[in-house]
């Protein structure tokens, strides 16, 4: 082992307040009124001759009007103005690209002025900094503030010189209602149509069914497209006669709702994207990851079909999803399974997928979608993490769909909620509590090990962040500072990449550890093999880091994603071709293509050699697949990988393409 101490100064970025205002401070003659609406019904009203919709709550970034109720029932338009120009439309925001522990943040602005709670008071600026939550939310018929878990509702008296306030009695709360136009309204959509799973090209599959589900809500039109083209259907489920007897290929379906409530609220919503996806066969023991998507889910088709057309027409044995799923504070489990997770799973086009969660996720929420998968997901797997899939497992050959091909993979999904940890009335990273359940899993990998590429799949790294030299930015340059956050140079790094490498050193095991989440420092690619210098941190505290030669393969996974930091739309694709290991670190937006072969550890005995050749050859010949009639074992398509592997080469030397558009 070697130590060094780092000396270099830095500046720790983590904030403890939220620094307001936002922008400059509205004029001080800015007041509060009310306009008249010039007609209204049960759910429109019509302001400056346009038409808007009653909806339940607020979605970001969008335009809203604001009206509240006399007690005649007369609506009114919530307005800020200066006794000669005035504002009724309030944009709502949504702070949405924050670490996971920021505090929630909305703000609703009118031109240059916003709508503050201040005491009992409104106010059109912040002047002052504050720290917590700060959330504006339409609740049953009220408009609620929540600073801090404290709720102030907004109340209207017409008699007053002043007729807007707050008060903390939710009985004296103003009937409130909020009304927008768009596209998109209120949301209604609870169950996204998906794909049940991919089909075979050339098995006679029968037409593929869809369906959307809705909350309770009458449907006044629903509308299905497929590849943007849109279809003769408008009931909620729908026979997609168009995609039988294709070639292999991904096709996207999606529908319009537009719908209503009793109280006539309006919803409008299109469905997320639902991948259909027609292979020629499976790429044995393949797996496809990536991290931080940050809710761009259409990326995660787009990864998909890139697979496919540069194998020429197979599918991954597994998809791994490793973390940071969604946007902002870290999302609830409830949230991430009712809101989230329909929507990815309509992106995956029924391919078997398993999950981990980062540091915007719920670590409890990404097991529970590793266990409804049921694809070898061990028993003690927790919110922390645990092994989430084994291809020779009894669940895999029971449930499994193209992932009964990846039978020499074992996954390990390392929950970032096992990494961060309170102390102090602060979040600290450190891999303490992470060493005993890895050794567990990898001790039992050890005991009858025969070849099996085992993956640790973590949001986080290993390496010491701004001191690897094998660190680079989006230009090819090294990042050469310590990067002062203990998020990223993680306490007992070195600890566990050392336990990482006795069990590849001493039981000559193929393991990769594969990471996202340092997007947001700069850093764009790094892969590392065998007889790599590993940097990591030993104590963060004291900048004491540690020197080791690698016997694992250490990559980033992708980050396929486009808003945040150096994040530029890319996943892995990993790959066994002979006695070796394909690593691919592949950009969606222009097929750019990072290959490394790494060479297996593990040799078979010659007995069994001619015989897992065999298998493989016949495993990329033949999958199951399930249909709308049901699970079906599909014919042999007379193809066999050697076409997908001499096809690799030449693919790589395509021009780089422009970035696919999906029709809607």
């Amino acid at each position: 082992m070697r130590v060094s101490v780092i000396t270099a100064a830095f500046t720790a970025a983590a904030l403890a307040v939220m620094q307001l205002p936002l922008g400059a401070f509205a004029a001080s003659d800015m007041y509060f009124t009310v306009t008249e609406v010039q007609s209204s019904d049960i759910s429109t009203i019509t302001a400056d001759g346009e038409k808007w919709f009653k909806v339940g709550s607020f979605d970001d970034d969008k335009d809203y009007i604001i009206t509240v109720k006399d007690k005649d029932g007369r609506q009114y338009m919530l307005t800020v103005t200066d006794g000669e120009s005035s504002g009724t439309v309030w944009s709502y925001y949504r702070q949405t690209m924050v670490s996971s522990t920021t505090p929630r943040f909305t703000s609703l602005r009118s031109e240059s002025s916003y709508l503050v709670c201040s005491g009992d008071a409104l106010r059109t600026a912040y002047t002052r900094s504050v720290s917590g939550d700060l959330v504006w939310e339409h609740i049953g018929s009220t408009l609620r503030y929540n600073e801090g878990g404290t709720y102030s509702y907004l109340r209207y008296d017409a008699d007053s010189e002043t007729p807007f306030s707050f008060t903390r009695e939710q009985s004296e709360a103003a009937e409130v209602d909020i009304y927008t136009k768009g596209e998109q309204l209120e949301r209604c959509i609870v169950s996204q149509p998906h794909a049940e799973s991919y089909v075979l090209e050339g098995s006679g599959y029968a037409a593929p069914r869809f369906t959307v589900g809705l909350s309770d809500v009458d449907a006044d039109s629903v509308k299905w497209y497929v590849d943007g083209e849109e279809q003769p259907c408008g009931s909620l489920s729908f026979t997609a006669e168009t995609l039988a007897d294709r070639p292999a290929g991904v096709h996207r379906v999606s529908c319009l709702v537009e719908a209503h409530d009793d109280s006539g609220i309006r919803c409008r919503e299109r469905s997320e994207d639902a991948l259909f996806v027609i292979a020629k066969g499976v790429a044995p023991d393949s797996f496809l990851t990536f991290s931080d998507v940050h809710e761009e889910y259409g990326l995660i088709g787009d990864a998909i079909e890139n697979v496919i057309e540069r194998t020429g027409g197979y599918i991954p044995s597994l998809v791994i999803c490793t973390g940071d799923l969604v946007n902002g504070t870290k999302a609830e489990k409830d949230i991430m399974l009712e809101r989230y997770y329909p929507r990815i799973i309509a992106e995956l086009g029924g391919l078997d997928t398993v999950f981990v969660s980062g540091n915007h996720d719920s670590g409890g929420a990404a097991s529970a979608m590793s266990a409804a998968a049921d694809l070898g997901a061990g028993e003690s797997l927790s919110s922390d993490g645990g092994q989430i899939f084994c291809g020779s497992s009894e669940a895999v050959a029971r449930n499994g769909r193209n992932s009964r091909y990846a039978n020499g993979l074992i996954v390990y999904g390392l929950n970032q909620e096992a990494v961060m940890k309170t102390k102090d009335g602060g979040t600290v990273c450190s891999y303490e509590d992470v060493i005993g359940g890895v050794d567990a899993f990898l001790r039992d990998a050890a005991r009858n090990y025969r070849g099996e590429l085992v993956v640790i799949s973590a949001h986080t790294g290993l390496h010491t962040l701004g001191i690897q030299p094998d660190s680079v930015n989006r230009n090819g340059m090294s990042i050469s500072d310590w990067i002062g956050e203990n998020a990223y140079n993680i306490d007992g790094s070195y600890e566990l990449a050392s336990l990482i490498n006795s069990y590849a050193e001493r039981y000559g095991m193929d393991i990769m550890y594969l990471f996202g989440h340092d997007h947001s420092r700069s850093e764009t690619e790094l892969i590392m093999t065998d007889g790599s210098e590993l940097i990591s941190t030993v104590r963060y505290e004291d900048k004491m880091t540690g020197t080791q030669p690698l016997h694992f393969t250490y990559a980033h996974s992708g980050y396929l994603s486009t808003q945040i930091g150096s994040a530029d739309s890319s996943f892995s694709f990993v790959y066994r071709d002979g006695g070796s290991f394909v690593y691919e670190l592949i950009r969606t937006s222009d097929n750019r293509t990072r290959r490394t072969d790494i060479a297996a550890k593990y040799v078979a005995p010659p007995e069994t050699t001619a015989a897992t050749s065999s298998a493989a050859t016949s495993t990329a010949a033949t999958t199951t697949a399930t249909t709308a009639v049901g699970r079906t074992d599909n014919p042999k398509t007379g193809d066999d990988m050697s076409a997908f592997f001499a096809a690799m080469p030449a693919l790589l030397l395509l021009a780089v393409g422009t970035k696919r558009r999906r029709k809607r």
